[in-house]
């Protein structure tokens, strides 16, 4: 990291221990989920939001692009007492250090069974590389895109499904004849945590759950944790609670973020 470049960028950037740079999205969530968890446990007394606003493109300033090259959220910077501040970036990086840095038991990874740890990573590596960018092209094409592509919206919600159906026939216990509550091990892990943030907003990229009853369930039953609850409300109130609530909040969101989605995209076609 360069440390006058970042200095460019919010002075909280300085705060000791955990710093969270972050939007309301499905990934920053699997974070805010593990946070608020840790929180709760006392594993993890505070922790500091720095809210990041796409409309303004701060993920691709170049203090942001110091924690994180790739102009993403969210990323981590923590401002260790004796070993100095590291960063980490990508949501399922960053789950696994806080888990490993600040989970020093083990409530949600498997710290003393390899085999269960290598599951979790596993299932990690599923959502990362294919729910959460198969999803966030439906929700691109579904949602934002001026042009609304019938085929481009048919396969990304098609993937989608089938990927939720791969979830589905786990927790079903398809392949093992078990039964399950939780994505491993019998107990709630950042696993479950990497993967329920994309699920539960189904419904923003036009698919519903009803096919789906175990999956749904298990949407739920993460939903009602109350560490859950607090985790929807940073850096804002989440869209789905926001649209339950007023069901003309999608449209207007989808409008909002359309306008910046596609302002981002002409730049990039300019150069």
């Amino acid at each position: 990291m360069n440390a006058d470049v970042l200095k460019t960028g919010p002075k909280e950037l300085e705060n000791p221990g955990v710093v969270l740079l972050l939007a309301q999205t499905p990934n920053a969530g699997k974070v805010t989920y593990l946070t608020e968890e840790l929180k709760a446990l006392g594993k993890l007394d505070s922790y500091t939001v720095i809210p990041i606003s796409f409309a303004k493109n701060e993920q691709k300033s170049a203090w942001f692009e110091q924690l994180n090259a790739n102009g993403r959220m969210p990323a981590l910077l923590d401002n260790r007492p004796t070993k100095g501040p590291i960063r980490v970036f990508e949501s399922v990086s960053i789950l696994l250090y806080l888990a490993k840095t600040y989970d020093t038991d083990g409530a949600f990874w498997f710290k003393d069974d390899d085999d269960l740890q290598t599951e979790l990573v596993s299932w990690c590596a599923f959502t990362h590389g294919g729910v959460g960018p198969m999803q966030g092209q439906c929700n691109f094409f579904y949602r934002y895109s001026p042009e609304k592509i019938p085929l481009a919206i048919k396969r990304y919600q098609d993937e989608t499904k089938r990927l939720y159906g791969v979830l589905e026939a786990h927790l079903a216990g398809k392949h093992d004849g078990q039964e399950k509550e939780w994505l491993v091990g019998g107990k709630y892990s950042i696993a479950d945590m990497n993967a329920q943030p994309w699920v539960r907003m189904a419904v923003w990229a036009g698919v519903e759950l009803d096919e789906f009853p175990r999956l749904s369930a298990w949407v739920d039953r993460i939903e009602q944790r109350p560490a859950t609850q607090e985790a929807l409300k940073i850096p804002e109130q989440d869209k789905l609670s926001q649209m339950k609530a007023d069901p003309e909040a999608a449209d207007r969101m989808a409008k909002a973020a359309s306008k910046w989605i596609m302002q981002g995209q002409d730049k990039k076609e300019d150069k």
